[in-house]
């Protein structure tokens, strides 16, 4: 039998092992379906609010992913604005460069035109020039085509090397009147004293010094003369007539070998086999007196530069000399001062030491002084410390009872005294 207990009215009565087999069992499962009941409401609850929470995170997703795919609409709408905007600012840039290149273009075919045309106008102007300087030397050839006619025509009438000098002394009387060469002299050379003359010498002054000098031949022929001559056939005895006159520069004025092309070229320079030799034809007989003139002038200018460098460097090389003489003189006079201050130095030097020597031996002596006083010293510490130690009346009156007994009474003395 069991007992049971109401849980109402609180009275316990007794049930047999079956009754209360099956009161447990409907017990049990009472409890069983209210436990299920509350698991179930709870579980339903659970999965509700999980439900609510993931619909909650999904709409929340949902929102995420949206405002994403808004912000990443609105980056690559932004984008794709820039891009527009560098497609827009690179087509405005190539553009305006292009339209520079054009500018630039336009401004270089202006200029390249206005070039064109400027050179276009100097070629003219130079053919012009070229025209007209052709022309002028046409004249001047037929000029001394006519001078050479004219020459010839006289030539037949007169003697032919007198003629050919009176036109060179002609010519140069002509440029003294137009005031070239004031100060120089044109004369025949009347010296035969060496055996050989030429025929005029031509020298110049500056400042009443000659600066150059000219042995001149002049030589000339009829067409119909049998024996032609060569202008080098003259070279030796003009070369010779210059040195033994002492002129500087030789020229032979000719009228020979007509039709030579090296004599008719101009002026000929046969330096290479006589010294400042030329050979001109009459026409440049003066032009060849001013390169001369003009160039020994130059020369003179630089000698008279070199010479005035030349003094300078001797008034420098005088005073160089004085410097050095003064420098030389200050040098002994100093060595003699130094070699008077090195003596005195020596002798003041020897007596220091004499000095330090004496010193020494004066030191010395101290020391021995003070070795002596240092012994006094310890002499007397010991003295005192005897007289302190040794010096008392018990160890004065020790084997002494005479004294011992003095000394007794006058303590006692001293004590009946005070």
């Amino acid at each position: 039998m069991k007992e049971l207990k109401c849980p109402h009215c609180g009275n316990v009565f007794q049930v047999d092992k079956e009754a209360f087999d099956t009161i447990a069992s409907q017990v049990r499962n009472a409890a069983f379906e209210a436990e299920l009941e509350r698991r179930t409401k709870e579980l339903a609850g659970r999965l509700e609010a999980e439900y609510d929470v993931r619909r909650l995170n999904g709409e929340r997703s949902l929102r995420e992913a949206a405002a994403a795919k808004d912000s990443e609409i609105a980056r690559l709408k932004a984008a794709l604005e820039a891009d527009a905007e560098r497609r827009n600012a690179a087509v405005l840039e190539e553009r305006q460069r292009v339209a520079d290149t054009l500018r630039d273009r336009d401004i270089e075919i202006a200029r390249l035109k206005s070039y064109g045309d400027n050179l276009r106008r100097e070629a003219q102007a130079e053919i012009a020039s070229l025209k007209e300087r052709q022309a002028v030397e046409i004249a001047e050839k037929d000029r001394e085509i006519q001078y050479h006619k004219d020459f010839k025509t006289r030539l037949s009438t007169k003697m032919i090397g007198e003629t050919l000098e009176i036109h060179c002394a002609t010519l140069f009387s002509q440029a003294q009147s137009m005031g070239m060469f004031a100060e120089a002299s044109f004369c025949k050379d009347n010296d035969a004293r060496y055996g050989s003359k030429g025929d005029f010498i031509f020298r110049d002054y500056i400042d009443g010094r000659e600066y150059i000098s000219i042995m001149f031949e002049m030589k000339n022929e009829a067409d119909a003369t049998a024996s032609k001559h060569r202008n080098e056939d003259f070279f030796e005895k003009l070369d010779r007539d210059r040195r033994e006159k002492g002129c500087e520069y030789a020229v032979l004025v000719t009228m020979l070998e007509r039709d030579s092309e090296l004599y008719n070229s101009g002026i000929v320079n046969v330096s290479h086999r006589y010294p400042k030799m030329y050979v001109v034809r009459p026409h440049l007989f003066m032009t060849l007196i001013s390169i001369l003139a003009q160039a020994a002038r130059r020369n003179q200018a630089e000698i008279s530069a070199l010479r005035t460098e030349l003094e300078v460097a001797r008034a420098q090389s005088v005073d160089v000399t004085n410097f050095e003489r003064k420098r030389d003189r200050f040098v002994a006079d100093f060595g003699k001062l130094v070699e008077a201050h090195v003596k005195k130095h020596n002798e003041a030097i020897g007596g220091i030491d004499k000095v330090i020597e004496s010193l020494e031996k004066q030191i010395e002596q101290l020391r021995k002084v003070k070795a002596l006083f240092d012994a006094s010293e310890q002499k007397l510490v010991r003295a005192g410390e005897s007289a302190e130690n040794d010096f008392t009346i018990k160890k004065l009156t020790y084997g002494n009872p005479t004294m011992r007994e003095k000394f007794k009474q006058a303590r006692e003395y001293g004590a009946d005294e005070e």
